[in-house]
């Protein structure tokens, strides 16, 4: 898979904001001099691909510190996730900076590009990348400004209103049903300012396919005749069919916060300190793969202050507890900084193992996409170890010998009941999400897998109960008053544990 730098970062922020100029004519005078009025279109493409893996702010505060310590892939003694405590600067973090980035460039953007054949493979992909913000965020705060979000730009609306649940999936299927249709490998796209797929128009409708996978499976409780509607759609439009078709956004290694990655760059500048770092690997992740002899373990973990990655000494730190046990932090596994935690490291956005998955879950349920759960287990656990090529070759990658004899140690449960199949199935998936907690926060929370003890500690504030949702933006009592009120009298109360539309 080539390597994507994001070569052009520092291009997008200025060259988006880049007038053009013109010293012909008197005509000039009647013009705004701050008006966009020659947008650089594709640099602000670019830009609106990168927001869309999200920036440090709401990697570190949203996705480290609260979804991937609920779901305890991460651990630290004072972790609002690990604790189930509520700090309103990182709970906000993602609804903060999702408006006002990467929401705001997708918005920004289609403002000003004419609707015309020559921009539509622009357009389709950016409606894509908005229905990958909008449903992280709709699925981490249940309802969220959607249908007026944006207006700003051309309806003069300030205070938008928030939208049901349910009325915002059914656009995000909508949206991507219409969008992957009418990309056209006949018309211009944005040549390499494409970071993902480098305007591979037949790789953009598997990814807006696959993408719709992820949301309809999301419905699988609350509408699942809608679930298995647009689960067999997207799998009959076609959808992932390697590691080759999975979003992988490269990164560079400097400077610090344009380039690097967003997830682990505050990480290994701030937080590691050679060991001494306060966020762990939880002790539920290493145990599950300690226990399972699973070759990732040494791609993924390591003590950061010896180097040691051998997995038998790889060690995680309880999501209840109140020390470090023994008092040394430099005993507990930090992720690997030679792999996973460079700050160059690629972001998996979407993976083709994550649409086996989905696809074995639906042969669960009975639903036509052409497979058996089996096979689609056994592809979509190959794929998530194969996929871990794309984090170097400091640590030898996971072998087919290894894998053969995972696969043969821990077989799908064909003979069990579907509850115990999906269990597997997910707690795979749970795996191959590491530093993606938002999206495994939201399959606990429509699963309830993998099974998790929950943490009862005196300083958290839902009384042990797992959290269900992260709360609003406080700032939205000031600036938009009557809309959050009206949301959280349909939704129920602004808690932690009050539970979203789709997690029945």
């Amino acid at each position: 898979m080539k390597n994507r730098y994001i070569k052009i970062f520092c291009v997008a922020i200025v060259g988006a904001l880049t007038l053009a100029s013109c010293d012909k004519g008197f005509e000039e005078m009647n013009k705004n001099p701050n008006a966009l009025t020659d947008p650089a279109v594709k640099s602000m493409f670019t830009l609106a691909e990168i927001y869309v893996d999200g920036q440090d702010f709401s990697n570190t505060r949203g996705n480290n510190l609260y979804a991937a310590q609920i779901v305890q892939q991460f651990s630290s003694l004072g972790g609002p996730g690990s604790k189930y405590t509520y700090s309103s600067e990182y709970s906000a973090a993602l609804f903060g900076e999702t408006y006002g980035k990467g929401l705001n460039q997708i918005f920004q953007l289609l403002s000003v590009v004419d609707n015309t054949p020559e921009n539509t493979n622009m357009i389709q992909a950016l409606r894509i990348m908005k229905v990958f913000l909008f449903q992280k965020l709709t699925d981490t705060y249940g309802e969220v400004p959607y249908f007026e979000a944006g207006k700003g730009y051309n309806g003069n609306i300030f205070s938008p209103k928030y939208d049901t649940q349910e009325a915002i999936y059914n656009d995000l299927l909508k949206e991507l049903d219409e969008a992957g249709t009418a990309l056209d490998a006949s018309k211009p796209f944005v040549g390499n300012a494409d970071l993902y797929y480098q305007s591979d128009v037949a790789r953009w409708k598997k990814l807006a396919n696959s993408m719709m996978l992820r949301v309809a499976m999301r419905l699988s409780k609350v509408n699942p005749a809608k679930a298995k509607e647009y689960v067999e759609k997207a799998y009959s439009k076609g959808v992932f069919t390697s590691n080759d078709d999975s979003l992988v956004l490269k990164h560079d290694a400097g400077p610090a916060g344009v380039k690097t990655n967003p997830i682990t760059s505050s990480w290994v500048r701030n937080d590691l300190n050679g060991g001494e770092s306060n966020i762990k690997f939880s002790k539920t992740f290493i145990d599950k793969l300690k226990n399972t002899n699973d070759p990732r373990l040494r791609i993924y973990a390591k003590l950061e202050a010896t180097g040691d990655n051998n997995p038998a000494n790889q060690q995680g730190l309880a999501n209840d507890a109140k020390e470090f046990p023994g008092g040394d932090k430099k005993l507990f596994s930090d992720p690997n900084t030679s792999t996973v935690l460079r700050l160059d490291a690629p972001t998996l956005i979407m993976s083709y193992a994550e649409v086996q998955f989905i696809l074995a879950e639906a042969s669960v349920k009975g639903w036509n996409v052409g497979g058996s759960a089996q096979t689609y287990y056994e592809n979509g656990v190959r794929a998530a170890m194969n996929i871990l090529t794309i984090f170097g070759d400091k640590v030898p990658a996971v072998t087919p010998a290894e894998y053969t004899t995972y696969i043969t140690t821990y077989p799908f449960l064909s003979a069990g009941t579907d509850a115990q199949k999906i269990e597997q199935i997910i707690t795979q998936k749970w795996i191959l999400l590491l530093f993606n907690g938002f999206e495994a926060f939201s399959e606990y929370r429509r699963t309830g897998y993998p099974v998790l003890v929950p943490v009862n500690d005196p300083t958290g504030d839902t009384q042990g109960t797992i959290p269900r949702r992260l709360i609003y933006d406080q700032s939205e009592l000031i600036t938009n008053a009557e809309n959050y009120k009206a949301a959280i009298q349909r939704q129920g109360l602004d808690l932690m544990t009050t539970r979203i539309w789709w997690d029945k």
